[in-house]
């Protein structure tokens, strides 16, 4: 019994000496900010002028230059995006950001996945993203025990465990952390790695976009709502333009632009797909301005954030601007001379 107690007793020690490591190398990578994606250093500066922000996925922050947005509109504004990022980590990144500065209005980016994505499917990685970017420790702990599973606990471990070794080598090889290369939360791609096929024609309507909606999208959804119309908050809802060939290679995003037109009709909120939008294919060209199918490069994110811009200035002041776009997708498909 004796010797019994005294295993126990060493088991908890090694166990608390395991968890206090573990939780120092963790703390070191979360206060390095050593990814791009980490910018709670630069959200913290900002805190208290924030008057736009910008919720999406990774199509939301690689196309939505904040610089360029505040130039046009005269805002203060912040792209709280992220890679992969869930629905529930869109709701925290804004719940946290509302509290801290007098936002007026917010942009929510929704995409031809936004609502069939599904978490459990997807795994942990767009919700690991949003915990390294929350800069406060009870921050962290609040996310990690609604977000993750008792399953995903090891997985989450290991993964901060590895990144906090790996920043106290580099730092101990006189490395400094390189910072957070995002700009007001944007993020430019990198350079092109793909080319884009032409044939429309002959990939038309040949794969699908899935129609399916997720209740876990639509419960963070519509927290995000009451949120929002609890502080007075003017939500836009807007789809950001995906390549010429992606939207002539799947069906199904007319289906999508009713979905969201219902939704918006519902929130009273005013909605743009800029896949609509008449001049997309020459202002925003594949051959040139896009990284890959879904998204913009640099130099499409700064011609499509001063369409944005512009667009809302003309709307806001009372300016009809709803002929800029078709109707349907089958009549730009028509326009395009598909279908």
């Amino acid at each position: 019994m004796r010797n019994f107690k005294r295993i126990l007793k060493t088991a908890g020690i090694f166990l608390l000496a395991v968890a206090v490591i573990s939780f120092g190398f963790m703390e070191l990578y979360f206060r390095s900010q050593r990814d791009s994606f980490q910018d709670a250093v630069d959200r913290d500066r900002l805190a208290g002028t924030l008057d736009l922000l910008i919720s999406g996925s990774s199509h939301a922050y690689r196309d939505y230059d904040p610089t360029v947005l505040d130039q046009i509109l005269g805002t203060n504004s912040y792209n709280v995006s992220g890679a992969l990022m869930t629905m529930q980590g869109r709701y925290e990144m804004l719940k946290r950001e509302l509290e801290r500065n007098p936002v007026k209005t917010v942009i929510l980016d929704l995409t031809y996945n936004t609502m069939s994505r599904n978490r459990a499917a997807e795994g942990t990685e767009g919700d690991l993203y949003v915990l390294a970017r929350l800069g406060r420790l009870r921050d962290r702990i609040d996310f990690f025990f609604r977000a993750f599973s008792v399953t995903e606990y090891p997985g989450v471990w290991y993964k901060y465990f590895s990144e906090g070794v790996d920043t106290a080598l580099e730092l101990a090889e006189g490395k400094n952390a390189a910072g957070s290369d995002r700009r007001r939360g944007y993020l430019p791609t990198g350079p092109r790695t793909v080319e884009l096929a032409e044939n429309y024609s002959e990939v038309y309507h040949s794969k699908s976009n899935s129609l399916r909606v997720d209740p876990y999208n639509v419960k963070y959804l519509n927290l995000i709502r009451a949120l929002c119309t609890q502080k007075g908050i003017r939500v836009i809802l807007v789809t950001a333009p995906v390549s010429d060939i992606r939207l002539a290679s799947y069906d199904g995003f007319q289906e999508l632009y009713a979905y969201y037109q219902d939704m918006a009709a519902d929130w009273g909120s005013d909605f743009y797909d800029f896949n609509l939008y008449r001049g997309k294919s020459e202002l925003l060209p594949d051959s040139t301005h896009f990284f890959d199918d879904t998204h913009l490069n640099p130099q499409g994110a700064e011609v499509y954030s001063r369409l944005v811009a512009e667009l809302l200035l003309d709307a806001d002041a009372g300016i009809d601007v709803s002929d800029r776009f078709y109707a349907t997708y089958q009549e730009r498909d028509a326009a395009h001379g598909l279908g």
